[in-house]
């Protein structure tokens, strides 16, 4: 099915590039999940990073993903459109649950934030169901991605640099191609490996010195 894209929301969503790329990154949607004391909080933000955070007595954990442009359009131009059909006002559900609770914020379009507050035991209506699947979605990306996946799509090698490899051993960066592709040479051994710019994140852990 086609969406066919409004000259408010096109003009929107032009304006949205253009300040993400001007100012520090702004959450574009955010959920937050409380069961019995575990906070899941799900955000995108308007760099395209999806950052889950997970709390509790007993668990701390931070996962991150990076949408490439075109996913990221698609969910933003979907979420606007589930946010205009919601409306302008806070919505919430008339299912209440003792121990959980669920609240999305939507900074989609032109217009104040949306507030969406349910029970996870709630029927949903279609917009706000097709909002929490996307969420969903997002989540999932970032529950898959590799450790440090974020930091090393972020690295940009210079020879010199030391690394830590995923398999285990440290190597240098000692040349670098036009097309991003890498050397890395091995700190106590005599094994090289050539990496192409899109399988760093699969050979790469963490940079450990930057190159002086």
């Amino acid at each position: 099915m086609k969406c066919r894209i409004g000259a408010v929301t096109a003009a929107w969503l032009l304006v949205a590039l253009l300040s993400a790329t001007a100012q520090a990154p702004m959450p574009v949607v955010e959920r937050i999940t409380d069961h019995r004391g575990r906070i899941t909080r799900v955000t995108l933000f308007s760099n395209h990073v999806v950052i889950v955070s997970i709390r509790s007595d007993d668990d701390n954990f931070i996962h991150q993903a990076t949408l490439n442009f075109d996913e990221y359009m698609v969910y933003l131009q979907a979420f606007e459109k589930c946010a205009r059909e919601i409306g302008n006002e806070p919505v919430t559900s008339d299912v209440e649950s003792r121990d959980s609770s669920t609240k999305v914020v939507l900074h989609v379009g032109p217009d104040p934030p949306r507030i969406i507050e349910y029970s996870p035991l709630a029927s949903l209506d279609l917009p706000t169901g097709k909002i929490a699947s996307m969420i969903d979605d997002i989540q999932n990306r970032a529950l898959a991605a590799l450790p440090g996946e974020f930091e090393i799509n972020q690295w940009r090698p210079a020879i010199g640099d030391r690394v830590e490899l995923r398999q285990g051993g440290q190597a240098s960066v000692t040349a670098i191609d036009d097309d991003g592709t890498i050397l890395l040479s091995q700190v106590d051994g005599p094994v090289s490996y050539t990496v192409a710019k899109d399988s760093r994140v699969n050979v790469v852990l963490r940079v450990i010195e930057p190159a002086p």
